[in-house]
């Protein structure tokens, strides 16, 4: 089986996605699309690197087969503009925040909504799933927040920054990265 770190993908401005091999020696080009959805804001694989999502302005979400491109699912973001997206470890769901601060989970099996949750003020900017039932999600409000999905309803927050702008989560270690104009900060996100 692939891993992640077999696969690199990248986005243009107008549009325009490519999928490469990296396992080995060079990098192979495996397939290109021009998906037309605007500026592409966010990709992100499943921990197999079998799956590939993507999001973009236009609210649409879409999701490949990471080796051979083949089309698995399209859907719109319930919550408008698509900010970022994320898939849980297998590739089973997608969670995928708005520019509005709204986030939505869907599970690509049975291709339907299964969450959403409100509460950023800001535009989303980062989300992780922490373990089977919370989400983890990061926004230009400043906070970063743990969610519960079957319950539907925010469990914790941390205030970092009012300037947060980035943020990325490791689900291995838990851990939050969150950048702002005051600098960085880390936080171990507890998913019990």
């Amino acid at each position: 089986m692939p891993r992640t770190a077999d696969f690199l993908a990248a986005s243009t401005r107008d549009g325009h996605i490519r999928c490469w091999a990296t396992g080995g020696g060079d990098p192979e080009l495996l397939w290109e699309q021009d998906v037309r959805a605007g500026r592409l804001r966010s990709l992100a694989f499943d921990d197999d690197g079998e799956w590939l999502a993507v999001c973009g302005g236009d609210g649409t979400v879409r999701v490949w087969q990471a080796r051979t491109g083949q089309h698995a699912s399209r859907f719109t973001n319930p919550g408008g503009w698509a900010r970022t997206v994320t898939l849980d470890g297998a590739g089973n769901r997608a969670a995928v925040g708005a520019g509005t601060g709204e986030i939505s989970v869907r599970s690509l099996r049975e291709d339907r909504l299964t969450a959403h949750l409100a509460g950023h003020t800001g535009r989303i900017l980062m989300l992780g799933f922490a373990a089977e039932d919370r989400l983890v999600s990061a926004a230009g409000d400043g906070t970063v927040r743990l969610w519960s999905l079957t319950e539907q309803r925010q469990l914790a927050e941390v205030r970092v920054d009012a300037t947060l702008h980035c943020a990325a989560f490791d689900a291995a270690t838990s851990r939050v990265l969150a950048g702002s104009a005051a600098g960085v900060a880390t936080l171990t996100v507890d998913s019990d």
